[in-house]
């Protein structure tokens, strides 16, 4: 019983030391800096370049003497709103939070390789768009000391702050691993193969369509025995486990296991289409995309 004991003891000592050499990450404050905006200004005042892929984390302190509005959008998309000011009523943004003077603001990104940009608006009623800040020069005539919005930001940085010799987990990501769009016919489309390299491996099907199709994921000589007999697809499909019918525009995930070998993604049309119809068709995988093991 001792022995037992003992050794309960040390698998415990153990967890803990392993627990204990794991990296930890914490919110660093960073340098303050303050600026002047206006009814109508829209302000770039952060930019988050990941280095290759990786999560973005987005943290600010952001205080106004009038309300704003605080939003994260593609910082190509920015760019390209700066150039054509008429396009920021358009642009898509992540974690909007609206007429705020104080806030301690965060938006999170899941691991890709897309540069971000926080985005600062007077929330004051006007008919004048203004655009300043990252990638547009900063106005500083025409505001008067009652008219301004002083406006001081104070960001964080996501750091390690202990263990941080140890080597970084691994990042996933969805990664886009076919993109078409094409002129409906007939005929069977297919893609692949997809070969999973573990079980649960995702796939995602992302469809659009102008007239109802049938989606499924299928092994490679199922795919084959389909393009031989087209008339028989609908027998040869029901045995897929991951199908979907008269979809037109939807998301389809699929689980793929190891030891069903390479996979393919087949796309037929569910009726004959008469006039020219299209189909656009994304696939992507779930996929290390940082520090990945070899």
């Amino acid at each position: 019983m001792r022995g037992i004991k003992f050794l309960l003891f040390s698998a415990m000592v153990t967890a803990v030391g392993l627990q204990a050499q794991q990296k930890a990450y914490d919110w660093i404050t960073q340098s303050s800096s303050s600026f002047r905006i206006g009814p109508g200004y829209n302000s770039g005042v952060a930019v988050y370049n990941p280095h290759g892929w990786e999560a973005i984390h987005v943290r600010l302190d952001i205080e106004a003497r009038q309300p704003v509005t605080v939003g994260v959008v593609r910082l190509e998309d920015w760019n390209n709103a700066v150039r054509h000011p008429g396009k920021l009523s358009r642009l898509d943004y992540a974690c909007l939070t609206e007429e705020v003077t104080r806030i301690t603001y965060s938006c999170n990104f899941y691991a890709s390789n897309i540069s971000r940009v926080v985005v600062v608006r007077d929330a004051r009623p006007t008919e004048q768009t203004v655009v300043t800040g990252l990638a547009a020069p900063f106005v500083h005539n025409g505001l008067s000391a009652t008219v301004a919005n002083e406006v001081r930001v104070t960001p964080y940085e996501w750091e390690c702050v202990s263990n941080c010799s140890l080597p970084d987990p691994p990042q996933f990501a969805w990664v886009d691993l076919r993109k078409e769009v094409y002129e409906v016919t007939r005929e069977l489309k297919s893609y692949g193969p997809f070969t999973p390299q573990q079980d649960e491996s995702e796939l995602r099907i992302r469809i659009k369509a102008q007239t109802p199709m049938t989606v499924a994921v299928v092994p490679s000589n199922m795919a084959d025995k389909l393009l031989a007999n087209n008339e028989q697809a609908q027998e040869i499909l029901s045995s897929s486990k991951c199908k979907q019918y008269g979809v037109q525009s939807s998301t389809l995930d699929c689980a793929l296991q190891k030891d069903s070998g390479p996979m393919q993604v087949v796309l037929l049309p569910e009726a004959e289409t008469r006039k020219k119809k299209k189909a656009e068709i994304t696939i992507s995988g779930e996929q290390c995309v940082a520090n990945c093991v070899k």
